[in-house]
């Protein structure tokens, strides 16, 4: 099971007065904010763009790294946020099985503007459409409530 979480390094600016964000795992997302939870807020929000702009842009979604330090800096691990979540699970298990839109739209005996639709992450796609695509490449989407 692929757990949606990114890892974040959330560190003091250079003069120590507020909050840098960084992903390692994603070139050029940076973000920060005047206090910690602000940061870890703006992290989230972050994330989310990152990820729609490569789904977008049909660029490589890495994976995320292990929750380990870097230079001794301890890693948050922020979780890709749900609206976006459920769109980049069904990019990835495509990506992965070497699915075009054109394939996953003959298996759902629907047009291939319907699945472009469902990767579109400005496009509100009906849960149970991106639901029974994930089922289709043989996944599903799990939500864990952490305490």
């Amino acid at each position: 099971m692929l757990e949606m979480r990114y890892p974040a390094i959330i560190s003091r600016d250079h003069e120590g007065k507020d909050y840098v964000v960084t992903f390692p795992d994603l070139e050029g997302a940076v973000t920060g904010g005047r206090t910690f939870d602000e940061a870890c807020d703006e992290a989230a929000d972050c994330l989310a763009s990152w990820l729609a702009f490569a789904l977008a842009q049909r660029k490589p979604i890495p994976a995320p790294s292990g929750p380990t330090k870097h230079r001794g800096k301890k890693r948050e691990s922020i979780p890709v946020p749900f609206w976006i979540a459920p769109k980049i699970a069904l990019y990835q298990a495509m990506t992965e099985q070497g699915l075009s839109n054109s394939d996953l739209a003959r298996k759902l005996g629907v047009s291939e503007t319907v699945v472009r639709r469902m990767l579109d992450p400005d496009h509100a796609t009906k849960p149970a459409k991106i639901e029974g695509a994930l089922r289709a490449v043989g996944r599903r989407l799990y939500l864990v409530s952490a305490a």
